[in-house]
């Protein structure tokens, strides 16, 4: 097996190239405090929804229990969208793979995650996702709390595929160019 050594674009960014095919991974990874401030957000959300749960069996009132219900039906909603930004920033990693051909992209946590097939004569557009950096929108999907903020984006069949999550714009441009020559190279 010819496997190069890895190259690396900024902090988050491997490329592995190899005989037939080449690979790029983007890891989730976020500063120490910033996971700090993740564990400790879902300690404090558990401790509500141990106090929803709680009321919910303990309140006399039949409309309080059903205020309880719904609140912790919202509770249960947001604790898992919390577990899972916090399971993706610790092991998870958006992982380009391309061969003769075909690209495959897959959101992982580890090693688990489903991947998408992209052929690469179908692949239209590729370019930098345009953002206005003033909305209040930029400022979330950019926020280390939340699994969006995709730079790069291009056309496959009319629909409009993403990736590249929170990456700065030096990182997301050598990306581009990365993901623009592999696709040149590897088309069949």
């Amino acid at each position: 097996m010819n496997k190069a050594a890895p190259q690396f674009i900024g902090k988050r960014i491997q490329v592995v190239r190899e005989k037939e095919q080449l690979s790029i991974s983007i890891s989730q990874s976020v500063e120490r405090w910033q996971e700090a401030l993740l564990y400790a957000w879902l300690m404090a959300w558990t401790f509500c929804g141990g106090v929803f749960i709680y009321s919910l069996f303990t309140s006399p009132n039949s409309g309080e229990q059903i205020f309880f219900l719904i609140s912790t039906a919202l509770w249960s909603f947001f604790f898992y969208r919390t577990l899972k930004v916090l399971m993706w920033r610790k092991s998870g990693k958006e992982i380009l793979v391309f061969k003769k051909g075909e690209m495959t992209l897959q959101n992982a946590f580890g090693n688990r995650g489903k991947k998408e097939k992209f052929e690469l004569e179908k692949i239209k557009q590729l370019g930098i996702v345009k953002q206005d950096e003033n909305s209040f929108f930029y400022f979330l999907d950019d926020s280390f709390w939340i699994m969006g903020g995709e730079r790069l984006g291009f056309v496959y069949n009319r629909s409009k595929i993403r990736f590249g999550k929170q990456l700065n714009p030096r990182d997301a441009q050598t990306l581009l160019r990365s993901v623009d020559s592999a696709i040149k190279g590897y088309s069949a």
